[in-house]
């Protein structure tokens, strides 16, 4: 099911130069800063949530192949993108001078299906998944903090999900009062917070129409009793 998620090959690089000599080494702090500003300033993972390896993988190798590094400087590299405690973990399965030791990587396919089978399981993923599909507005949450739960949700889900499925999900899970009017406004440019907005209101309006309901309903129940 997450098959293309879980395989390291999804997470190679364009250039799959695998010669790391005193050339590459004496670079490698220029090529980092270059990768760096693709990657995002303050960008580095701790390794939480642990889903999120998914992302911060993707966003490596992309800034990677952004600045044509190769897969063989990226090994060296990757490690600069964390943050403890995530980085010391990163150190320790690296090539040691002696070498040998027992879980050392000695590639960055390597290191990263390390990465992936550290942080994540298909089990734990397939239930955040089954999760948001399963997510609806419950009562008393408004539109947008709806919104914002789903948002959440595929964090948790390793944002596997990308915009449309998002605002999908909120579509079929919005209050009824909502949805029609969200699904006939919907468009492919539309974000998923310009969708809440518009079922924010719809529902607002909805609410203000039930609660003047129950207040005629209470005044005519007076009247009765009088």
């Amino acid at each position: 099911m997450f098959r293309d998620v879980f395989d390291c090959e999804s997470y190679s690089l364009v250039n799959k130069s695998l010669t790391y000599g005193s050339r590459e080494a004496h670079t490698l702090g220029r090529r980092k800063k270059d990768v760096a500003q693709s990657f995002g300033v303050r960008s580095e993972w701790d390794g939480t949530p642990p889903l999120k390896v998914f992302q911060f993988l993707r966003k490596f190798a992309k800034a990677c192949d952004d600045n044509d590094v190769s897969e063989a400087e990226a090994f060296f590299m990757l490690q600069d993108f964390t943050k403890e405690p995530l980085r010391s973990e990163v150190m320790n399965v690296m090539p040691s001078r002696h070498g040998g030791n027992p879980g050392e990587v000695n590639s960055y396919l390597e290191l990263i299906n390390w990465m992936l089978r550290y942080h994540a399981d298909e089990a734990s993923l397939a239930a955040q998944v089954e999760e948001f599909n399963r997510a609806t507005q419950t009562p008393g949450e408004s539109e947008r903090t709806f919104a914002e739960r789903l948002r959440q949700l595929n964090v948790l889900c390793g944002f596997i999900h990308p915009q449309g499925v998002i605002k999908g999900r909120f579509v079929e899970g919005v209050h009824r009062a909502a949805r029609v009017t969200v699904r006939e406004r919907n468009t492919p440019s539309m974000t998923l917070a310009e969708l809440a907005r518009i079922a924010q209101t719809k529902g607002d309006e909805y609410r203000w129409i039930v609660s003047d309901q129950r207040r005629e309903r209470e005044k005519e129940a007076r009247i009765a009793e009088a």
